[in-house]
């Protein structure tokens, strides 16, 4: 008998442009591409899997579902993983695409950031080397002067590199006080030393005898909010969930659990230094709602303008509304949007409602108005209602700026990184906020930057 073909990762009804993107991720595996009912059921017959292999299943598949796939995989291979993948939300039905077999699913592309590091993390363990290779940390949670038991890297955006900045694990105060300078809130840590980073900080926290949720890191801090706002967009976009008021409610409730421990507590402590925290993240989907939650929290609290909890609440789900729209598209792109792209974000404030109130949550009339209106600008020209002046609430301008701020405080490659008074300067000239919000977030900055260089 002929022996098997074995691979090592499977795509299963996807289109090319997606099957190429992952196929370059898992560069190196032993790869099978299927597309139609006839090679899938030749498959089966004379193909097998190395134990812990991904099954990756969407929905273009000829004459064949992608449950039925999910039916046939999990009945004839053991120890594989079959997995999920669309852009499609009306197929983001969790309970139903568990119970034909599927272990996890991912919504493309807010969860291409999760499926690519899924696939890197196997292909490490299958082919060796690191998955990733530098993990970025919070400058808050490492000391000058001192010995580290890993190395520190910065990233420079115009090269697109990492440079080490430590010498024999010491970084020395000097580079300690440019970094702050020039406002650089993430570092970075080879894979390998992460766990020595963890155990480090871990004891930092006991040396300052801080416990539970206050002893977390800077870094870790952010890890489990991220996670916790994965959770809840699963939540709202899963089309099988509960849509009665109760659910509603539960839902409302969890959202202001997280913002409780994650943002206003971090906030409150102190203003300045959680500035220094939330910015400079290169991003995705979920690091984009914590951060925007927590700037617009954040700056409520520095200006007096409007309350923090509905600045968090509408920062967290305030681009709800694009999923399945290209990935990391802002204000600024605006311009250069054509067709679909262009459509699906002029809706995006609209959708993200609509998102939510399939889901029954009873929100604050305020809430409802910043997310609504926090693409309008002050002149007529911003959408989706072309609202002027006083028809935009300020909280909702605080909302538009949060957004702008952390979009632009993104390091990119080739691009020179923005400090916060120059990142203020473009919000102001293309943004179309009014000036009295401007001035009064103007004085929270320059306050922030004052007492950063006095500490």
């Amino acid at each position: 008998m002929t022996p098997a073909t074995q691979f090592d990762l499977a795509l299963i009804g996807f289109e090319k442009e997606t099957a190429d993107l992952i196929e370059k991720i898992g560069d190196g595996l032993r790869l099978l591409k299927l597309n139609s009912l006839a090679e899938v059921e030749a498959t089966l017959e004379s193909t097998a899997f190395s134990p812990e292999s991904i099954i990756l299943v969407s929905h273009f598949c000829d004459g064949m579902t992608h449950l039925e796939a999910a039916q046939a995989l999990v009945s004839t291979y053991e120890d594989v993983h079959v997995l999920f993948v669309t852009v499609d939300r009306a197929l983001f039905d969790l309970k139903t695409l568990t119970k034909n077999g599927f272990q996890d699913t991912f919504l493309l592309p807010m969860d291409a950031d999760r499926l690519e590091e899924r696939i890197a993390k196997f292909k490490s363990s299958r082919i060796g080397g690191a998955y990733r290779k530098y993990k970025a940390i919070k400058v808050v949670d490492i000391q000058a002067g001192i010995k580290l038991p890993f190395d520190i890297s910065t990233f420079l955006p115009m090269n697109h590199k990492y440079v080490k900045l430590t010498v024999e694990g010491v970084l020395s105060e000097k580079k300690f006080q440019i970094l702050k300078q020039k406002t650089v809130n993430t570092v970075f840590v080879r894979t390998e030393e992460v766990g020595a980073f963890y155990e480090f900080a871990a004891q930092q926290m006991v040396n300052l005898g801080v416990s539970g949720l206050d002893a977390m890191s800077e870094t870790e801090r952010s890890e489990k909010f991220q996670s916790n706002v994965q959770e809840l967009f699963r939540s709202f976009l899963d089309v099988t969930e509960s849509t009665d008021l109760e659910s509603g409610r539960d839902l409302l409730e969890q959202s202001k659990k997280v913002i409780e421990s994650f943002v206003l507590k971090k906030t409150g402590m102190d203003l300045n230094r959680s500035f220094a925290t939330v910015t400079g993240v290169r991003g995705s989907t979920y690091s984009h709602a914590q951060s925007v939650s927590t700037i617009a929290s954040l700056l409520s609290m520095g200006t007096g303008i409007g309350q923090p909890t509905d600045l968090a609440i509408a920062g967290l789900f305030h681009d709800i509304g694009l999923v399945g729209t290209r990935d990391n598209l802002s204000v600024f792109d605006l311009p250069s949007l054509v067709g679909e792209d262009r459509e699906a974000f002029l809706n995006h404030p609209k959708l993200s409602l609509k998102i939510l109130r399939e889901k029954r949550l009873i929100l604050a009339p305020i809430i409802v108005d910043i997310l609504e209106k926090h693409h309008e600008r002050v002149d007529g020209s911003g959408f989706p209602a072309q609202l002027r002046g006083t028809k935009i609430p300020p909280d909702a301008q605080l909302l538009s700026y949060a957004d702008a701020f952390e979009h632009l405080s993104r390091p990119k490659a080739g691009v020179a990184s923005l400090s916060p008074i120059e990142i203020h300067a473009r919000i102001a000239a293309e943004v179309g906020i009014s000036p009295d919000v401007l001035q009064r977030i103007q004085n929270f900055l320059q306050k922030s930057a004052a007492e950063s260089a006095a500490s």
